[in-house]
């Protein structure tokens, strides 16, 4: 059963193990802050009680964290907020938690990822199935996203956290065979600011399972083509099944592959492309 009642901040905890899925970075929570100063607070945090006039922090922590520092600069107009106080256990708090982060659209692929994390870390699930059913996602997705946080480099993660990685780049990382090849991957796109396409190419090539020395001989000399280069990984896509090589064209009409057709004919007769197929494979 629900309740409505304005709640005293300081008999209000949150749990260790909380499941954060937004950043608590001090901008963000000004901004906030101003937003609830000019249109009041919105939706209410969620709260289970404890007894003798104590609650848990079920949902809300971003705007908990806004009333408290109101309370800090602006007096005692903000000593207590808004709440829906409601009965649950902590597995079933845990659970309620989940179910609406997976609801929120503001939250990130990266920030759900942390989410099933944290919640499984809490030892309330016996496996990821159970998990998995209750945020209505496969098995094999949450535990791809449960693992990064163990696959990945920490500084991969903070690249993330900070906002340096952006979530277009995350399944980039997913297919790379090592950490070496994901802090190289991570470095470039923050020093080179790739955008996605380029940073696919380069993800790509460090994914040494896929390359060959065919596959390689022809992105070089395509790169070197003022026409070809700009397609690759767009328009043409080229890739290595272990012993297979794989080309496939991008096109929205017909008109438009017989163009990159013509691409292609033109690239495989230049004189650089005749030159690196009789160039020794030791050269490489």
């Amino acid at each position: 059963m629900q309740k409505l009642a304005e709640i005293p901040l300081s008999a209000i905890t949150v749990p260790e193990g909380h499941l954060r899925s937004q950043s608590l970075e001090e901008r963000s929570l000004e901004r906030l802050a101003r937003s609830i100063l000019s249109a009041g607070l919105l939706v209410r945090i969620l709260v289970r009680p404890l007894g003798r006039d104590r609650y848990e922090l079920v949902d809300g922590e971003r705007r908990l964290k806004a009333f408290q520092g109101l309370y800090e600069s602006q007096g005692r107009k903000w000593i207590a907020i808004p709440a829906i106080v409601e009965e649950m256990d902590r597995k079933e708090a845990i659970r309620r938690q989940l179910a609406m982060n997976e609801n929120r659209r503001d939250l990130t692929p990266y920030e759900k990822a942390r989410g099933y994390k944290q919640a499984w870390r809490t030892g309330y699930f016996e496996n990821r199935r159970e998990l998995a059913e209750l945020i209505g996602k496969s098995p094999g997705t949450v535990g791809r996203s449960i693992d990064i946080f163990d696959r990945f480099p920490r500084e991969v993660i903070e690249a993330f956290e900070s906002g340096k990685l952006k979530q277009a780049h995350l399944h980039f990382f997913y297919a790379l065979p090592d950490r070496e090849a994901m802090l190289k991957l991570c470095r470039a796109i923050i020093r080179d600011g790739l955008k996605s396409a380029a940073a696919r190419t380069l993800a790509n090539r460090l994914d040494e399972r896929w390359l060959s020395g065919d596959r390689e001989r022809l992105i070089e000399v395509a790169e070197k083509d003022e026409k070809v280069g700009p397609l690759l990984g767009d328009e043409i896509v080229i890739a290595d099944l272990v012993n297979k090589s794989k080309l496939t064209l991008v096109y929205p009409d017909l008109t438009r592959l017989r163009e990159l057709a013509r691409l292609l004919g033109r690239l495989v007769e230049s004189t650089p492309y005749q030159a690196a197929i009789n160039r020794p494979v030791t050269d490489y």
